[in-house]
Order: structure tokens, then C-alpha cells, then sequence
């Protein structure tokens, strides 16, 4: 524990000045947060602003968790300190590593978010799409550089492309996330297979190297394997062959339904023949088609050896000493505590006389304090350099075999020393229902119950290469599918009462041929850890010699499996065992009732409600870039911003286009050549243009957004007397009004005569029917009304005074029926 005198001792951490784009950057976040926090702009309108900025909400209102993005999981010293400090000082104290390598920092208040972001910046570390629809954090292996059998240290190459997509125009307004990883050797310890883009390092006969490049791959709901898109991909096309592969994927990603807008669906609607044909149209178009072959400009990642070299004696040149040897065995005979750390947890480099120490982290949190220490020791140790890894571990790389029971010792002070890293006990889970808003399971309290089935350090050799990974929904954010024993959370209807439990994978694994693990059984969450022990047991009972559970679990096929645990699904009445209905480590009863709203909309109304919202937040982004500079992607927004509203449109035609291409045509053929619009907005696509380019110029951007800003109130007017037959009103550009809202009138409209659109919130609870109501008011004009209808109960009694407290007008309230379950509102929009 540190002590007060130990934190006096601290190094400083050394900053540099922040590039002024950044500092603009973070002052647009800052500018934005602040009208949050002031009520001038609702959190839905400021939330994919948010997440751009690598910012997630939590499931808990008002704080904020905070995804810090770590390319290749590369850290130095002096930047771990930095975010051990901002643990302590504007978050819990903790920080969690993530299965890809970034760092998290939790129930962050968001008024402190901007000065976070400064401080990260001082020291090269940023949040900027590690969330969203962005390529997020560039993964690679975490031996990288000295992996004994890799073909060449794909570190440098991590490094080039993830900087090269950061803030470029290209990844800012994907359909949906994108993930790239690297790999140097056969192992592909980075697990390539399971990513958008997977690069494996290869070499060919004549010494030249490049990639192997494989796409399509993914988890989530529906787990994908990643197919061969080139053998070998030179070094010169690294970056224009993962620029058109992203072109692709933007162009033909699904934006109706999120649940199929990863790029894995793109290749199975067009079979992966033809997504190879557009990709390499793709390439042509982008200005590749005939390659420069100028060698790739890696940026730079000092990794050298440290100063201190170990000699054949193992005597250190920097008069250290060389510690106590490998400390095999202890006087009694048995195995130290030492050697067992070290034969999980350590492994040699290629580089002879230095070896990688692995520090496990229990499901991927470490303290402030043992931030500080690690740091330390990479500095006293190695070379100041640290990784995280896609395990949830940090390493320490480049030390002297000679001192490594000294630098044991020392973590064991600071409860760092525990064996097992990356191994069967070394249990991977997703934060679940701790903060996650999507989290319908505590991953980590089964976590902690499985612990007891596989102790750390005590597992028998049989299971050492079984691993087991915990999600907490099916997300897939613990990488389940892939696992030996893959978990992820679910809830299930019994009677009155919900019970947590966890769908069982079988079998999955990415090294040699990659599969995704076989469902077997639902099994309450109470009953797993009881459940994966007599699959282990049945393992040792019928396997044949020398087979691995992995071989046997393919072997015997998941339904002898599933026969073997169907007594471990049987879950008792609540009357009879309450305690199936309470989750690992809950004090309540489990209940879904908490988690987010879902994807569906609910109507066709609410469905072009939806796509207006897109479009104003779209529209939102691009007026604060172009504000700050950014022109390149303030011509995306404005692009995305035309595309949403267009979308919105064709709703009333029973329409929901999955393609960008798909939008624009079919709005040509049905809305534009009918007169809907007016007729300079025929060939909608073409005028609008795609994404721009990096050189965009602050004309281009403004022109943009003000055709943009036109084809919006285009479309609202369009909208606007739309009945339940959803039938739209032609609009004619001239007749829409060019000058600022009109004052309020002197005397007020007579409600009759003011034909107030409703909006009907019944069955809409608190808060989100107020959320709701003010962000409509929002995209109003100053003076206009709005008929609201509520539930009874706390809808009627919070909502008008929340709107009077915004300063609107209630003119008038009242029941909607009789029998008095549903009231309604007339609100006059103020301008504050």
C-alpha cells in the first residue's frame, strides 16, 4: 500500500505542448459539454458527438466512462503515470484493460472529461474513436518485436495504419465499428480471423514481407470467420489496400438495422467474390490502381534494449547484481512460489539473456497505485516500456533474466505476482452490468465464482491451454465465440420472475483452422460454475490419452455435451430457491427492466422522427468542424446529414434502405421525380457528393452544409401536415422561410386554430418522455406548440413542470379520455 511519503517520492510526469488542432479539438468537446451541463442541448443530440470522441455513457446517469485508446497496447512509463493519476483524481481509482488493449476509467463526472483530455494529450495519449461507428483501437501482438518465432516485429506497421485512420475523413461515419489487427507469427496471438481486417506477417521466398490480409470477420450475435482477401499484400499497398477496403464497407454497409451493419454482413449479402470485385474497383477509383511502390513512412517506436546487459555469468554492466537465480526449488523439496510465476507468467525473447513477464490483472483492473508501480518497474527494470494485451494484462519486456526474481518480489509487494497469465485461471470478462449500459449479466461476478473451479496457480496440466471467456450480453465483448469455455449472459422469463443465465460455447478457437464455439446449453447463472466443472470431469472420464479438452470437446460433438449438463438447466420456482434469481454478487432480484431502449423504433412516425434526429445531429457536427477547421469531415457530416433525412422520407414509402447507393436511388425514383421536393434536389446522390477528401476547403465544407441545412427544411416541410396516412405535402423551395424565426406573437394562437402536432408519449416513462419532449421542442421554432400526451402518475405530475422550469409555456392541460389513464399537454415553445 503507498503510503504518504511513498506518493511524495512520485516522479513528475513530463508533458509536452498539445498540437493546437488538438487543443481546438478538445476545446469543441469542452464548448459542447458545457451547454450539456447547462440544459442548452439535450444529451441525445450530443451523444454520437460524444462517442466520437471515445466518451460512453454508463448505465448509471451522470457519469461517463472514459475509453482511453492505446494502439497496439504500446505505453511508456511516463504515460501509464498519467493515467494512474487521472484514475485516482477524476475517476474510481481503478482503471480496466480491455480486450483491445485499451484502457478504461469509470463514473467519470462529465465536467471533468475536457480537462482529462488535456492532460492525455500532454503526454500522446487520446480518446478520439476508441467508440462510435470508427475504425477503433489498432490491435496487435503484445510480443511483438520479441516473439521468438515471428517472421518480422509488426509493431512499426501497428503503429502507421492506426495513426494513418486516426481523425481521417474516411473513418468517421461508418455503418458500424471496424477492427484491425496484426499478427507476426503462425500463433497469430492478436487473432486476426475474428477482425474486419486481419493482417498475419508473411515473407516471401525472395526475403520481401508483407501481409496476409484476411476480411470479414466479427463476433457479436453473429460470430464470423475472416476469409483470405490477398496471400501477400506488398508494404507499399498496406495502407491504400485497408484505405479501399474501408471505402467498401462505408458504401455498402447496412445503415437500416445496426444488428446487421458490421462489414461481415456486407460480404455475405454479396458473396465474397464480388466484395473482392469491389474492392478492387474501390482501390482503382481511390487512385490506386497503379502502385507507387514508395516505401511505406513507419512512424517511429523506440523499443531498444535497456542499458543494463546481461553478461554469460548473468553479472548486469550496470553493477545491479544478478538477483537470486531461478529459484526452482525451495528447501523442502516443493516448487517456489517463484518458479511457478515464472513458468506461467514469463517467456524468453529471441533476444538471448531477456525475457517478457507477463503481470496478470484479474479481469483487466489494476489500481492507481499499481499503475505507479508498474511504471516503476518498467523504468528500474527494462526500457520504460509497457503493453497491455488483448488478454486484459499489461507486460514488461527486456528484462534480465538475471534480475527477475528481484522484479518478482517486487510485484508480489504490490499484489502483482499472481501466476496464471493468459491461461485457463487467466478468465476474461467484459465489465457486464457493473457500468455497462447493455450489460444484462455480471460477467465479472461469475468471474469471480468460476475462480474457484480453475485457482490460479494450482490447474493441472491438462487444462493449460483451455481458456474461458465471460460476456456479459452478446456483444461479444470478452470474445466468447472464440473460447474453450465461452459464457455470455442472457436473461429468462419463469412464471413472475426473470432468472440470469448464461449460454454455454463449446470448442472455440482461432489458432490453426479458426471456429467459432458450438452453443450447448442454457444454464442458469447459479448453476454454471457447478456446470463447467463436470464438463471437466466428464472430459477426464472419457478422453482418450493425450487428448486435449479442446480435441475432445470436437470429438464427442456438443450433444452427448449438452446431455451431460441438462441436469445443471433445471432451475426451482422462486418460491421453492429465490436465489436462482439473483445474479453473482446481486443484492436484488434480477430484472431486465434497467437496460437501455432497444433498436426499434416502435412506428412509422417515431421511425422518421428518428431519421429528422439523425440528420440534425449530423448537421450539429458538421457546423461545429467547419467552425474548428476540420473541413474534411465537416463535408462527411453534411453528407451523412442529407443521407439521414432522405431517409426519413422514404419511410412514407415503406421504405428503409440499407445502402447509401440504395438511399439516394430510390429517393430519385420516388419522392423527386413525383414533385415531392422540389426539382433541383433530382439526382440527389450526385449533387451531394461522398465523403470529400482530406483537402477540403473551407468553401466546399460551407456550401456543403448549407445544401445540406435547405434539403432539411425541405424534407421537415415535407413532413410537417403528415397525417396517419403518411401521406407527404408537396414543398416548394421558395416558399420555405429564409429569415430568423418569427417573434412570439403579442397575443397567443387559439389552441383550435393552431392545429398542434401530437406527440404521443403514453407508455413512455420518466425521464425519457421528458427527454423526448424537450429534444422535440429543440428542432422547433420559437412560438410554435406542441400537443404531448401522457400516462397518469408521475408522467403528468413531472413533465409540465420540468418544461415550465425550461421556461416553455403550458397553455393548456388536461385529460385525454374519461376515464382519466392518459393526459395531455399544450407547450408553446420559449426560446431561453
Amino acid at each position: 500500500m503507498m503510503t504518504p511519503n511513498t506518493v511524495a517520492l512520485r516522479p513528475a510526469i513530463k508533458t509536452e505542448p498539445i498540437p493546437a488542432h488538438i487543443v481546438e479539438e478538445i476545446e469543441t468537446f469542452e464548448a459542447e459539454a458545457q451547454r450539456v451541463l447547462g440544459g442548452d442541448l439535450s444529451t441525445d443530440i450530443f451523444k454520437p458527438f460524444r462517442l466520437q470522441y471515445g466518451i460512453y455513457g454508463q448505465r448509471q446517469p451522470g457519469v461517463q466512462m472514459v475509453r482511453i485508446k492505446i494502439p497496439f497496447g504500446g505505453l511508456t512509463a511516463n504515460q501509464l503515470r498519467q493515467v494512474a493519476d487521472l484514475a485516482d483524481q477524476y475517476a474510481t481509482g481503478v482503471g480496466h484493460v480491455t480486450t483491445r488493449q485499451d484502457i478504461q476509467l469509470h463514473f467519470v463526472e462529465l465536467k471533468h472529461v475536457p480537462e482529462m483530455m488535456r492532460l492525455m494529450a500532454s503526454v500522446g495519449l487520446t480518446t478520439r474513436e476508441a467508440c462510435a461507428n470508427t475504425v477503433r483501437n489498432v490491435t496487435a501482438c503484445h510480443l511483438a518485436g520479441v516473439c521468438q518465432g515471428e517472421v518480422f516485429d509488426v509493431t512499426p506497421y501497428a503503429k502507421t495504419v492506426a495513426y494513418h485512420l486516426l481523425r481521417n475523413p474516411l473513418n468517421q461515419s461508418l455503418p458500424r465499428k471496424f477492427k484491425i489487427a496484426l499478427s507476426g507469427c503462425r500463433q497469430d496471438c492478436a487473432l486476426t480471423p475474428i477482425h474486419d481486417i486481419g493482417l498475419l506477417a508473411a515473407k516471401r521466398a525472395d526475403g520481401t514481407i508483407g501481409f496476409r490480409m484476411v476480411a470479414g470477420g466479427g463476433l457479436g450475435s453473429t460470430p464470423r470467420m475472416a476469409q483470405v482477401l490477398r496471400e501477400f499484400t506488398p508494404m507499399d499497398e498496406l495502407l491504400p489496400t485497408i484505405e479501399a477496403v474501408i471505402k467498401v464497407f462505408d458504401t455498402l454497409g447496412n445503415r437500416k438495422n445496426r444488428n446487421k451493419a458490421r462489414m461481415k454482413f456486407v460480404i455475405e449479402k454479396l458473396g465474397f467474390d464480388e466484395f473482392k470485385r469491389r474492392w478492387e474497383a474501390a482501390y482503382a477509383a481511390m487512385g490506386y490502381a497503379v502502385p507507387t511502390h514508395e516505401p511505406i513512412k513507419l512512424l517511429d517506436y523506440a523499443d531498444a534494449p535497456p542499458l543494463m546487459m546481461p553478461t554469460k555469468a548473468g553479472v548486469l554492466s550496470n553493477g545491479h547484481g544478478n538477483g537470486s537465480g531461478d529459484g526452482a526449488v525451495s528447501l523442502n523439496g516443493q516448487v517456489s512460489a517463484f518458479q511457478a510465476w515464472r513458468r506461467t507468467n514469463v517467456v524468453p525473447q529471441r533476444q538471448a539473456g531477456f525475457v517478457t513477464a507477463a503481470i496478470k490483472l484479474p479481469m483487466g483492473d489494476l489500481t492507481g497505485d499499481q499503475m505507479w508501480v508498474v511504471a516503476d518497474l518498467a523504468e528500474r527494470y527494462s526500457n520504460g516500456n509497457i503493453r497491455t494485451t488483448i488478454n486484459q494484462n499489461m507486460v514488461i519486456r527486456w528484462i534480465p533474466e538475471g534480475r527477475l526474481e528481484e522484479f518478482y518480489q517486487e510485484l508480489m509487494q504490490h499484489s502483482l505476482g499472481d501466476p496464471g497469465a493468459e491461461l485457463v485461471e487467466d478468465i476474461i470478462a467484459c465489465p457486464g452490468t457493473d457500468t455497462c449500459g447493455l450489460g444484462i449479466t455480471s460477467s465479472k461476478g461469475m468471474a469471480r465464482a468460476l475462480a474457484e473451479v480453475f485457482p490460479a496457480g494450482q490447474v493441472p496440466e491438462d487444462l493449460r491451454d483451455v481458456s474461458v471467456k465471460i460476456s456479459g450480453c452478446h456483444n461479444s465483448c470478452a470474445q466468447h465465440h472464440i473460447a474453450t469455455i465461452g459464457l455470455h449472459g442472457v436473461g429468462k422469463r419463469l412464471g413472475e420472475h426473470t432468472a440470469p443465465h448464461y449460454e454455454l460455447h463449446l470448442g472455440g478457437h482461432v489458432d490453426g483452422t479458426p471456429k467459432i464455439g458450438q452453443l450447448a446449453v442454457k444454464l442458469p447463472a447459479k448453476s454454471v460454475p457447478a456446470a463447467v466443472r463436470h464438463l471437466v470431469d466428464v472430459y477426464r472420464r472419457d478422453r482418450k490419452a493425450g487428448e486435449s479438452l479442446q480435441s475432445f470437446i470436437a470429438r464427442v460433438g456438443k450433444n452427448i455435451l449438452k446431455d451431460e449438463l441438462i441436469p445443471y438447466t433445471i432451475v426451482p420456482p422462486y418460491e421453492q430457491d429465490s436465489t436462482y434469481y439473483y445474479d453473482w454478487e446481486g443484492e436484488a432480484e434480477f430484472v431486465l427492466e434497467d437496460l437501455g431502449p432497444g433498436e426499434c423504433a416502435g412506428g412509422a412516425l417515431e421511425m422518421i422522427d428518428d431519421r429528422m434526429l439523425e440528420a440534425d445531429q449530423e448537421l450539429y457536427q458538421a457546423k461545429l468542424l467547419v467552425e474548428k477547421h476540420q473541413y474534411a469531415l465537416s463535408v462527411n457530416k453534411s453528407y451523412r446529414a442529407v443521407l439521414a433525412a432522405a431517409k426519413g422520407l422514404l419511410v412514407t414509402e415503406g421504405l428503409d434502405p440499407a445502402t447509401d447507393a440504395e438511399t439516394f436511388q430510390e429517393f430519385d425514383q420516388r419522392l423527386a421525380c413525383k414533385g415531392i421536393v422540389p426539382v433541383t434536389y433530382k439526382n440527389l446522390g450526385a449533387q451531394v457528393g461522398d465523403l470529400g477528401s482530406k483537402d477540403a476547403t473551407a468553401e466546399a465544407a460551407t456550401e456543403k452544409m448549407a445544401f445540406a441545412k435547405r434539403f432539411l427544411a425541405v424534407c421537415r416541410a415535407a413532413t410537417e401536415q403528415m397525417g396517419k396516412d403518411l401521406k407527404l405535402a408537396q414543398v416548394k423551395e421558395e416558399a420555405l422561410p429564409t429569415a430568423a424565426p418569427a417573434a412570439v406573437p403579442a397575443s397567443p394562437v387559439p389552441v383550435a386554430a393552431a392545429q398542434a402536432p401530437v406527440y404521443d408519449l403514453r407508455g413512455v416513462a420518466c425521464p425519457m418522455n421528458y427527454v423526448k419532449t424537450k429534444l422535440k421542442l429543440e428542432m422547433m421554432d420559437n412560438g410554435e406548440q406542441l400537443e404531448v400526451w401522457l400516462d397518469a402518475g408521475e408522467p403528468i405530475r413531472n413533465v409540465p413542470m420540468s418544461l415550465r422550469n425550461d421556461g416553455h409555456k403550458i397553455l393548456d392541460e388536461g385529460p385525454l379520455e374519461p376515464e382519466a389513464k392518459h393526459f395531455k399537454i399544450l407547450v408553446e415553445k420559449v426560446e431561453g
